[in-house]
């Protein structure tokens, strides 16, 4: 039990750094808010109709596409490179979450992108961004266990 106590209390190394700092720590932040705003942008479309939210929306939904893939194949290098970080659960199962969170964006992108950015943002555009931004609350929960509880990218002590 002491082992196991000690163990958790070590942090548990990244294979993608920059030097001695973890890369998807410091991509992850940039795609959560882009993907808020985008709900955000969207709602002030809904309320004021002024066609420069929609065409935010549409742009930030490409930025957030474009970190959200950075940040994955961060995250994706640092789970092959640990078999610790592979071995909890807790990093594991987000993983279908998180796809399913980029396949919907990324559907809410080629809605806007084929229908155009006003035509695709209501409604549909609107509930992919909010389904979007429920998942992330969601595996930004479990995210946070796994530097938290976990100690996954923290220096040893």
């Amino acid at each position: 039990m002491a082992d196991d106590r000690a163990s958790h209390l070590l942090g548990v190394a990244t294979t993608a750094k920059i030097g001695s700092h973890p890369i998807h720590p410091m991509l992850i932040p940039f795609p959560i808010a882009l993907l808020v705003s985008v709900l955000l942008s969207d709602l002030l479309f809904w309320s004021t109709g002024h066609a420069f939210w929609a065409e935010a929306s549409f742009w930030l939904l490409g930025f957030a596409l474009l970190m959200s893939a950075a940040a994955a194949l961060a995250g994706f290098a640092d789970s092959l490179g640990n078999s610790r970080v592979r071995s909890i659960n807790v990093a594991v199962a987000p993983y279908g979450r998180q796809r399913r969170g980029r396949g919907a964006a990324l559907a809410n992108f080629i809605l806007r992108l084929s229908a155009g950015a006003a035509e695709g943002a209501l409604p549909w555009g609107l509930a992919l961004s909010t389904i979007v931004v429920l998942l992330l609350l969601y595996t930004g929960w479990k995210g946070g266990t796994l530097v938290y509880e976990h100690r996954v990218g923290v220096h040893p002590e």
